[in-house]
């Protein structure tokens, strides 16, 4: 069975565990439900699950003891945590900060917000998981990366973007940050463009609409697709399911508690560094023997290593594995026209546009002359199309200025996908998408 994630559900009461189990399921995530310390901790060594979402109490102890337990367990301190409390409190929220939880839900848990606060932590686990894959193969060739991304348990100095003209009255609650300020969405869509920010909050005036355009924005942008987004705002203004709705990562109603906002940001902040320390890592697995030389991607055969490791992992673990594929040619018409060294400046700039316009955890190649290969990890099919459309869109209305060639040069890419199903070999899955390139 294909899923988006495996969720471990650990909960005293087992009514609640199974309540919050089939709400997960709806979504297309899976899991298993325990009810005790013992159960949790045996099931995460053993399974690996993508996320633990446990309740506060369990049968013979608590979340946060789970949490400090498994921080310090080989092969689990990775796994992100979210607790799912009984009642508001701030001190839970210290509580969980200090043993390393990565999300707290206050009540009510309803389906929206659940399920809107578990995708950041499925993200990140997604994140994690490619790189140990994408270093796995990368070791065939040479190339050793860190794996193990220590978290900065206690970030100060982070840049921190505060947008709307009532934002200033937050300062006093942030005072680790690195404050910018910006007066409206506008300005910040601007400032987001140019900087890079560990989180965002919103504080929208008496209209709403363009805060809540700029944070969904920022979940379909690819550098910003991450960007944790707090929206604080009086309930008559935003209201909570209004917020996760547009992809929110947190909502505040005001008066906003000064501890609970701090704590919120200090642990989306830590989240989003170790989400920036993951792509750097990815990043290293690019070197002069994985790298095609004249496009600065990831050569062919690199590419053939890493699908056949991926293929293997996606198909025994139940996972989602989208690929496509750009050809382009266009470039092969630059070269007959103005020589070699124009296509090649012209396909360089071709897969440094697909590559800007994916995800860190996304895997660009050149797999021939013309033509690139994109895998996406753990992307439905559906997903991965309006990816692929969108790069080609982006590519065909971009005018590309060509090294000695006085005039634009406009390129249409055919464009292809196959997802991942039962029995794929690397063959079959990558014939498939080529076959259906148009």
């Amino acid at each position: 069975m294909i899923h988006l994630a495996n969720i471990l559900i650990a909960a005293e009461d087992s009514a609640l565990a199974q309540e919050l189990l089939q709400k997960i399921r709806r979504h297309g995530y899976d899991g298993r439900a325990v009810t005790s310390l013992d159960a949790a901790l045996a099931t995460v060594q053993q399974e690996h699950p993508d996320i633990v979402l446990a309740t506060e109490t369990l049968i013979g102890g608590t979340a946060v003891g789970l949490a400090m337990t498994l921080r310090k367990t080989a092969g689990c301190a990775e796994i992100p945590i979210c607790l799912a409390a009984a009642t508001r409190s701030v001190e839970i929220k210290q509580q969980a900060l200090s043993a390393g939880i990565d999300d707290v839900l206050f009540p009510p848990l309803d389906e929206i917000k659940l399920v809107a606060r578990l995708r950041p932590l499925v993200r990140l686990a997604i994140m994690r998981s490619e790189l140990h894959q994408r270093a796995q193969t990368a070791r065939r060739f040479g190339v050793d990366v860190l794996e193990e991304i220590p978290v900065n348990t206690t970030p100060t100095g982070y840049p921190l973007l505060v947008v709307g003209p009532e934002g200033a009255s937050l300062s006093n609650m942030l005072s680790g940050a690195r404050l910018s300020f910006a007066s409206d969405p506008f300005v910040a869509d601007d400032l987001l463009s140019r900087n890079n920010f560990d989180a965002a909050i919103l504080v929208p005036d008496a209209n709403p609409e363009p805060y809540l355009d700029l944070c969904a924005q920022a979940r379909n942008n690819p550098r910003l697709f991450n960007l944790p987004v707090l929206i604080v705002s009086d309930l008559g203004r935003i209201g909570e399911e209004v917020a996760y709705h547009h992809g929110a990562s947190g909502f505040f109603a005001n008066p906003v508690n000064p501890l609970e906002l701090q704590t919120s940001v200090l642990s989306q902040v830590r989240r989003q560094q170790a989400r920036w320390s993951v792509r750097r890592a990815l990043a290293e697995t690019l070197q002069a023997s994985t790298r095609d030389a004249e496009t600065g991607v990831y050569a062919r055969s690199f590419l053939d290593a890493y699908l056949m490791d991926r293929v293997k992992f996606s198909g025994a673990h139940g996972r989602n594995l989208s690929i496509m594929f750009f050809c382009v040619p266009d470039i092969e018409g630059v070269r007959l026209h103005f020589g070699e060294a124009q296509a090649r400046h012209l396909r360089l700039q071709v897969s440094q546009w697909i590559t800007g316009l994916l995800r860190g955890e996304d895997v660009t190649a050149r797999y021939a002359e013309n033509e690139f290969c994109v895998v996406l990890p753990d992307t439905p099919k559906s997903e991965a199309e309006v990816v692929m459309h969108r790069i080609a869109g982006v590519l065909a209305y971009t005018d590309f200025a060509v090294k000695d060639v006085y005039q634009p040069v406009k390129i249409w890419a055919r464009v292809g996908s196959a997802d991942l199903l039962p029995d794929d070999s690397v063959s079959t899955l990558t014939t498939r998408a080529r076959a259906n390139i148009v």
